[in-house]
């Protein structure tokens, strides 16, 4: 076997593992979403948003309740028995007195309160709506990552295989001296070329999973 020979057969191997996988028929749509979902319950940022919709509700609800402010009541009461006029009772009535004040300023000055707090509420509303599309889009991104990491390490764990049956191969025959010991140590170098990519893929993965169960908060295991 020449040494060109040796160098295209191991190639081969190589492109024809990589010419056969694609991630994309791997895509789980209906589990992609159970991320998403996961995502948006779990990832502390988006709860960080979501509370700040709630506070921003909350005083809604405080503005309207300004109206009451404009309005004060008060009350006295005189004895049936006292006189209407004397030095120890100024009352001008006997019995109960009930009175109620009308404050102007606070009655106009309310409707931009309450609009105020309304705006601010749909500010917050589209800020929790614009970072729910950021993070969808962020899982997803992770997502397509994991399954291309992994269809990834799938060619070059093959490749490694494929590389390493090669170069036992060629081991065999240097042993019976049908080949020469320059084609086995190229054989041994691609071989170990391949094994270290593998590992690397290996690597890669962990992080792309990694990546993606910090954004929806649980391991992918427990994901059904």
């Amino acid at each position: 076997m020449t040494r060109i020979t040796l160098f295209i057969i191991i190639l081969f191997f190589s492109f024809n593992a990589s010419a056969q996988e694609s991630f994309i028929g791997n895509i789980n749509y209906a589990l992609l979403e159970k991320y998403v979902e996961l995502a948006k319950q779990n990832y502390p940022k988006r709860k960080m948003y979501k509370a700040s919709e709630l506070s921003a509700k909350a005083k809604v609800g405080v503005a309207k309740a300004t109206y009451l402010d404009a309005f004060t009541a008060s009350y006295n009461y005189s004895p049936t028995n006292a006189s209407k006029i004397n030095t120890t009772n100024n009352y001008t009535l006997n019995g109960l007195q009930l009175g109620i004040f009308f404050n102007m300023g606070i009655l106009f000055r309310t409707p931009a309160f309450v609009r105020q707090a309304k705006e601010e509420h749909n500010e917050k509303i589209y800020q929790a709506q614009e970072y729910d599309i950021l993070l969808t889009s962020e899982v997803k991104k992770n997502y397509y990552e994991y399954l291309r990491e992994a269809a990834d390490l799938k060619v070059k764990a093959q490749t490694y295989t494929d590389n390493k049956v090669a170069s036992d191969g060629l081991r065999y025959r240097f042993e019976k001296g049908e080949t020469s010991l320059d084609d086995y140590t190229k054989a041994k170098t691609i071989t170990s070329y391949a094994n270290s990519e593998r590992l690397l893929a290996e690597l890669n993965l962990l992080k792309a999973k990694e990546s993606l169960e910090a954004l929806i908060g649980v391991a992918l295991e427990n994901v059904k």
